[in-house]
């Protein structure tokens, strides 16, 4: 399957820490999507949203958005679209529970 360049955009803009923009750009794709994937976009768009929040200081906010995205990016295993979720999951956690300057990557590969 190929990955739609706005998937591939918002990984770049999650990546340099865009997370606003990162949602924007994914949203639309989301909004489009009717497949399997349309959850899996929303993971990510909530973990972008998260990290927005928790770099504002909305900790509670960006709390509540990490469990919903961890809930909809669980349901696609280790790797969706070339996207590395259990690496994505497991650095949310870190960032959230031990050290908030460890603001993760998405490791991305088609």
């Amino acid at each position: 399957m190929s990955v739609d360049e706005r998937f591939k955009k918002g990984i770049e803009l999650f990546n340099d820490q865009k997370f606003f923009e990162c949602h924007e750009v994914i949203e639309n794709l989301w909004l489009a999507t009717q497949d399997e994937y349309k959850n899996f976009y929303k993971g990510v768009i909530q973990a972008a949203v998260a990290l927005h929040h928790l770099k504002r200081g909305n900790v509670r906010g960006a709390r509540r958005l990490l469990k919903t995205s961890t809930r909809y990016l669980s349901k696609y295993g280790r790797e969706a679209l070339g996207l590395n979720v259990e690496k994505l999951i497991r650095d949310m956690k870190n960032c959230f529970e031990k050290d908030q300057d460890a603001i993760p990557k998405l490791e991305f590969h088609t």
